[in-house]
C-alpha cells in the first residue's frame, strides 16, 4: 500500500468507526405536547452551567446563537404515536430513545415487536451532538409534562447507545427525575465510554456531507449546527467529567434496570494488529506526527470495543457493564445492526429480551 492510499485508508477507517448511527434522513419533527418552556431555552443553557464548560463551549453556544432559531428545534421532543392512549390503561408507556448520530426513524424497527404486543408506544428525539446533559434536560421536561397530564401512566425507557446515557442523567439526578420511569432498558450503553469517540469528527462530515443527497451547503451546515458541534463525542470519551460525575451518583432505587451488550464486533486480534501498525506508522511519517502516532497507539492498545467477542463494534463489552444492575445479557450482536430490521435469530433474540421485561 503506498503512502498516499494508507493515508486514504486511514481517513476513510475513522469515517467509519466514527459514524455510529450516521442517518442521512431528517427525523419528522414530534408533536411536542406543551411549548410553556421552548427547546431553544433549554438547549441552549446546559453547556454554561460549570465555569470549565462555559470557556470550553463559548464559541459554539456563540454560533449556534447566531444561526439556529426555535423553529429549527421543534423536530425534538417527546413525540407518542397515534392511538397510543387507546391501549391498555394499565400498561406502561414505552418511549425509545435513540443514540449519535442517529433519530427515532432510524431506530424504529426496535419498536415493532412492542408495538404489535398493543403496547402504547412514543420516542424521544434530541439533538444528538449535543452535550447529554442538555439532552437529558429536555428529556426531563417532556417526561414531567406527560406525568403532569397522565398523572398515573408510567413510562419504560428502551435506550440505543447514548441515548442509555441521557435517559440515565435524568433519572438518576434528583433536579431531573420525572418521577413516572419504572423501567430502563439500555441496549448497548457506552456506561463508561468508548475509545470510538476520539474518531467522532469524522462522524458530522460523514451524517452531513457523504451520506447526504439532499440540501445545499447552507442547510447541510444549519443542520449540523442544529444537532450540536460535537459536545457529545466529547461527553463520550472515557473519563469524561461528564462520565465521572453521572457514574458517581447511586443508581436510582425506584427503577429497574436492564443491560443488553454485544459482541458481535467483526475484527479480531490480528487484523486489529495491522490496523494498529499501519495507522501508527503512517502518523510517524508526517512531520511532527510521533507524539499524536503515541497517542493513538495507547488507544488502539485498548479498543476492545472492534474486537470480536470484546465489543460491538462501537461500545466494549468491559466498558459498558453498570456496577449494580444484575440484569446484563451478553449476546453476539453488532451495534448498528442492532437498531434495524431483525435478519438473524440473534437480533430477534434481542426483540425478545426487551419485550419480555416490558410485557
Amino acid at each position: 500500500m503506498t503512502p498516499n492510499l494508507r493515508v486514504a485508508w486511514i481517513w476513510g477507517l475513522t469515517a467509519v468507526l466514527a459514524v455510529g448511527h450516521a442517518d442521512p434522513s431528517i427525523a419528522a419533527p414530534p408533536t411536542r405536547i406543551s411549548d410553556a418552556v421552548s427547546a431553544e431555552e433549554l438547549l441552549t443553557q446546559a453547556a454554561a452551567k460549570t465555569p470549565a464548560s462555559s470557556n470550553r463551549y463559548r464559541a459554539r453556544r456563540w454560533l449556534r446563537q447566531k444561526i439556529v432559531c426555535d423553529a429549527d428545534l421543534k423536530r425534538y421532543g417527546l413525540r407518542l404515536e397515534d392511538g397510543w392512549a387507546a391501549g391498555p390503561a394499565d400498561k406502561p408507556v414505552v418511549i425509545l430513545v435513540h443514540g449519535f448520530n442517529s433519530s427515532p426513524l432510524q431506530n424504529a424497527a426496535m419498536m415493532a415487536p412492542i408495538r404489535s404486543a398493543n403496547l402504547p408506544c412514543g420516542s424521544f428525539a434530541y439533538p444528538n451532538d449535543h452535550t447529554i446533559r442538555t439532552s437529558a434536560q429536555l428529556l426531563s421536561c417532556e417526561l414531567r409534562r406527560f406525568a403532569q397530564r397522565h398523572p398515573k401512566r408510567r413510562v419504560v425507557l428502551v435506550c440505543h447507545s447514548m441515548g442509555s446515557l441521557v435517559a440515565r442523567a435524568c433519572i438518576e439526578d434528583s433536579l431531573y427525575d420525572p418521577g413516572n420511569v419504572e423501567r430502563l432498558i439500555m441496549i448497548a450503553p457506552p456506561t463508561h465510554g468508548t475509545l470510538i469517540a476520539h474518531f467522532a469528527v469524522g462522524s458530522d462530515v460523514w451524517e452531513h456531507w457523504l451520506s447526504r443527497t439532499d440540501g445545499g451547503p447552507w442547510r447541510r451546515m444549519r443542520d449540523s449546527i442544529i444537532d450540536g458541534l460535537g459536545e457529545a463525542a466529547d461527553d463520550l470519551c472515557p473519563d469524561s467529567e461528564f462520565l465521572q460525575e453521572l457514574n458517581g451518583r447511586p443508581l436510582n432505587p425506584t427503577v429497574r434496570y436492564t443491560v443488553l451488550l454485544g459482541t458481535g464486533a467483526r475484527i479480531n486480534e490480528a487484523q486489529l494488529d495491522w490496523i494498529r501498525e499501519s495507522m501508527c506508522e503512517s502518523l510517524a511519517k508526517i512531520p511532527g506526527g510521533n507524539g499524536s502516532a503515541e497517542r493513538l497507539e495507547a488507544i488502539l492498545n485498548d479498543i476492545d470495543e472492534l474486537v470480536a467477542g470484546k465489543g460491538d463494534g462501537i461500545v466494549a463489552v468491559k466498558r459498558g457493564r453498570l456496577d449494580g444492575v444484575s440484569d446484563t445479557l451478553i449476546m453476539p450482536f453488532g451495534h448498528i445492526a442492532v437498531t434495524g430490521e431483525p435478519h438473524s435469530d440473534v437480533l430477534r433474540d434481542v426483540q425478545q429480551a426487551v419485550l419480555q421485561r416490558i410485557q
